[in-house]
């Protein structure tokens, strides 16, 4: 509307203003054009290019969100006194809501917004919240701290209930990692990840995801996985039982359970497990596409998210507030306080999209494999 206004101007700041007709003065639709001179003529061109230039120029720059000012409202005015409402979809006492209600003031001091308020939507591993935030008004107050991993690969498999396009998600940056680490009973003699290559043993978990990885990234063919395993004390006690031989956790799981369990492997490098190796350093050579994927979902994992068509200055200015965020010294102070681990670099809205754009270029044999990985090839059966 505003566009078609301007160029209607336009045209009527050309025809009115260098003469180019003359209404008649009595009543009547007829309308006397006067033919201009050379001089008239070159005045008019000039005039009608650079109006209808100016006009399509404001629009293009209104399409993109790109104004000055004194014309469109700037992300910091706009977030001013609003509330931001924070997504989570994992439940309260989750890590994502820990980590939601954690970020929430400093959030709320970076944004200038006057509440963060968190919203607990739990079920189906994230699913139901995904589905809200992609039907969600895009006008950036609505925003989710997700798990990554799980919104690319239930997307690409199609499960049952995701009523989302995993691509058109709006990703604006990352603050904090998660670092898998596998942990075996303290009293088996394994010391390194290739002495459980060819060995049959039991790994409790919740549900297969990351401990399928790196099955299949170390050639761990004898593994079987037993899910229902809900927490890592759960498996801790599981493991002291010897009920379960293996688990996965992050970098803080198992620290108060080292007199019965030992960490083997880890995805990458951490300053609390510099003498373990890391996934990249243990796994066989043909099996590097795995360990390629397997770091890419970490990268993702806890980022935060928006749904499709948020302005790109408002997810440009959210994307700042986080970066500011990770290099607050009180916040990494409370993170600490929380067993929480910062990224080591903040991760932004263009890395976060790279990552999931080379995935999405998976083709369907590789989608059909990923699944039957995760979900079948090691899991234990009755």
């Amino acid at each position: 509307m505003i566009c078609a206004l301007l160029f209607e101007k336009a045209y009527e700041a050309v025809i009115g203003e260098n003469g180019f007709y003359e209404r008649p003065r009595s009543r009547g639709p007829q309308i006397r054009f006067k033919r201009p001179n050379k001089k008239e003529a070159f005045k008019m061109r000039r005039t009608i290019l650079c109006s209808f230039v100016a006009a399509a120029l404001f629009c293009i720059l209104l399409a993109a969100g790109i104004l000055p000012d004194a014309v469109a409202q700037s992300a910091a005015d706009f977030y001013k006194g609003k509330t931001i409402t924070l997504v989570e979809g994992f439940g309260a006492g989750s890590d994502f809501d820990v980590q939601a209600r954690t970020i929430a003031p400093f959030l709320r001091k970076v944004t200038g917004a006057n509440v963060i308020a968190v919203d607990n939507k739990p079920g189906a591993a994230g699913t139901i919240a995904r589905n809200a935030i992609f039907t969600a008004k895009p006008d950036g107050l609505t925003i989710m701290l997700d798990h990554g991993p799980r919104l690319v690969f239930n997307g690409l498999l199609k499960s049952a209930g995701v009523n989302y396009d995993w691509t058109k998600f709006t990703w604006i940056g990352k603050v904090l990692q998660e670092n898998a680490v596998i942990v075996v009973q303290k009293k088996l003699p394994w010391e390194k990840p290739q002495d459980l290559v060819g060995k049959s043993f039991v790994m409790g978990v919740s549900r297969p995801f990351y401990e399928s990885l790196f099955a299949e990234a170390l050639n761990w063919e004898g593994t079987k996985m037993v899910p229902g395993f809900q927490s890592p004390s759960e498996r801790a006690v599981a493991l002291a039982r010897g009920e379960i031989q293996a688990s996965l956790g992050n970098s803080a799981s198992f620290v108060s359970h080292w007199d019965t369990v030992k960490p083997i492997v880890i995805t990458t490098k951490h300053k609390n497990y510099a003498n373990i190796p890391t996934l990249r350093e243990s796994a066989p050579k043909d099996r590097e596409k795995w360990v390629t994927l397997m770091e890419d979902f970490s990268k993702i994992q806890f980022s935060f998210i928006a749904p499709p068509g948020v302005p790109q200055d408002r997810v440009a200015f959210l994307e700042d507030g986080l970066r500011k965020v990770h290099a607050d010294p009180e916040y990494r102070t409370k993170v600490d306080s929380l067993s929480l681990d910062p990224n080591p670099e903040f991760v932004g809205s263009k890395d976060l999209s790279d990552i999931t754009a080379r995935m999405s270029k998976m083709n369907a044999d590789d989608i059909k494999t990923l699944k039957f990985v995760i979900e079948e090839k090691y899991l234990a059966r009755k």
